[in-house]
């Protein structure tokens, strides 16, 4: 049993309590227009080219004629036989992820314990989508567990409800992002609607999981008032506020380095970043949008660089 796991962040201390291990797995259901992490999108393993440190030798065309002018090479070309990657003289080619074990992943998740022993922290797993991984996330979550590590799940919620049954037993913390409670801007921003979203942080409301909804404040798009208002409306009516808190997330642009010409995917690209102009959130209007829950009596973090 093995799953693509694209990013490992030790000493993370914004993914759950304390310091944590953070394993970021590749496949996402959600096609976000501010997508922090595009290479986790495809759920297949893919290989990179980091224009920035191509030197333009062709040493990969000596090895793969599919390539064009560009040296580049759609997906559905590509054989992913890393000999492009082999040759290649400054680590401008290289794949996406790595395919790992549960048992894998563990040990590295156990290398850096005394760390979670003495801040209170533990192992988040993110993505991506994590949990379009089930079977995956059930045995390694499972194996977390039994090694006395605090568990935490990061969340779209865009996954089948059976999934979450899955986890549960194994999890002692979801961090779930509610984006927008309008179903069309929702399918409009993200490729969905929010429908199984809703339905599913309903569930883990009535199954009495540890919970914290996420909302990534995204300029003009996810951060407006009256959205605020109405997620809040939902926390007291729908879960009873019975979650640990809400914790709004200020924007910030460091995705926009991976796309365009910085990195470039061998799946044809994705693009230029759909939101250059965006600029992240005063704190006034962060403290603004804070007060929102405040008032409905609703726990809340402002999080801001």
């Amino acid at each position: 049993m093995n799953a693509l796991l694209f990013d490992i962040k030790h000493y993370a201390v914004h993914d759950g309590p304390g310091i944590r291990t953070t394993f970021f797995l590749k496949g996402c259901p959600l096609r976000c227009l501010w997508c922090q992490n595009p290479e986790s999108i495809s759920p297949r393993q893919e290989v990179m080219l980091t224009s920035m440190k191509c030197i333009g030798c062709g040493s990969c065309k000596s090895v793969c004629t599919k390539l064009n002018a560009s040296l580049m090479l759609p997906q559905s070309a590509c054989t992913q036989c890393g000999d492009c990657i082999r040759v290649c003289k400054t680590g401008a080619r290289h794949f996406a992820a790595k395919s790992m074990t549960p048992q894998e992943v563990l040990k590295i998740a156990l290398s850096d314990k005394v760390f979670y022993q003495e801040s209170g922290g533990g192992v988040t797993f993110s993505g991506g989508e994590c949990l379009t991984h089930s079977s995956f996330m059930e045995e390694t979550l499972r194996l977390c567990k039994e090694n006395g590590l605090h568990t935490t799940v990061d969340t779209c919620g865009a996954v089948p409800w059976s999934t979450f049954e899955q986890v549960l037993p194994y999890t002692d913390l979801f961090l779930y992002d509610l984006k927008l409670l309008d179903p069309l801007r929702h399918k409009q921003y993200t490729g969905m609607d929010n429908h199984l979203i809703l339905h599913n942080i309903q569930k883990l409301v009535s199954s009495h999981a540890s919970l914290i909804i996420r909302i990534p404040l995204i300029p003009s798009h996810t951060d407006l008032p009256e959205d605020l208002e109405a997620t809040a409306d939902f926390i007291v009516r729908k879960l009873n506020r019975r979650i640990l808190r809400v914790e709004l997330l200020q924007y910030n642009r460091l995705a926009a380095s991976k796309y365009g010409n910085s990195t470039v995917y061998t799946d044809g690209g994705v693009g230029d970043y759909p939101l250059p102009s965006l600029e992240p959130q005063s704190r006034e209007t962060m403290e603004g949008l804070r007060e929102i829950f405040v008032k409905k009596e609703i726990p809340v973090f402002a999080e801001m660089l």
